[in-house]
């Protein structure tokens, strides 16, 4: 079965301690320097990513800073727009009062100048009928300065009968 050899434990166990020495000296320190130099990248990547959350969430601020600002900003047009709005409103509203004034002022003046007229006229007629019915009354032929008397002494009675 197993039988143990004095001289094969010896150069087994120098072989070893051979090999231990070597990988202390010569690989290890490279493992370790390899070690370092992954542990250094995540250290930085990590540092990395922190900067990147830090930017990240100053930016997220910024945005909803401007989101607020342009809400602010749109509101407040949308309420010089309502303004602006309101007072087309009031100038379209007293523009047309100022026209309705405007027509109704003038249709009391063409209303006036009618009367005017029709009194004119009535008064013209009414002398032509006063100078027939006296013409026929007085039984007389009346020249034409005496129609022209009748005709004012009647016409000035008749506009004080009408208030003129």
């Amino acid at each position: 079965m197993f039988k143990a050899e004095p001289g094969l434990i010896i150069w087994t166990l120098v072989s070893f301690f051979i090999l231990l020495i070597l990988l202390a000296k010569l690989v290890y320190p490279l493992i370790l320097k390899g070690l370092k130099k992954r542990e250094e990248t995540i250290q930085q990547q990590l540092e990395e990513a922190r900067k990147t959350k830090q930017e990240a969430a100053a930016l997220l601020e910024d945005y909803k800073r401007q989101l607020a600002e342009a809400r602010s900003e749109a509101q407040k047009i949308i309420n010089e727009g309502k303004g602006l709005g309101e007072n087309m409103r009031k100038e379209i509203v007293q523009k047309a009062q100022q026209e309705s004034n405007q027509i109704v002022k003038r249709a009391q003046e063409e209303i006036e100048l009618q009367k005017q007229k029709a009194l004119l006229e009535l008064q013209e007629k009414i002398a032509d009928l006063s100078i027939m019915a006296a013409s026929k009354v007085i039984n007389k032929s009346l020249n034409t300065e005496d129609h022209r008397r009748l005709v004012e002494e009647y016409v000035s009675k008749v506009g004080e009968l009408y208030g003129k």
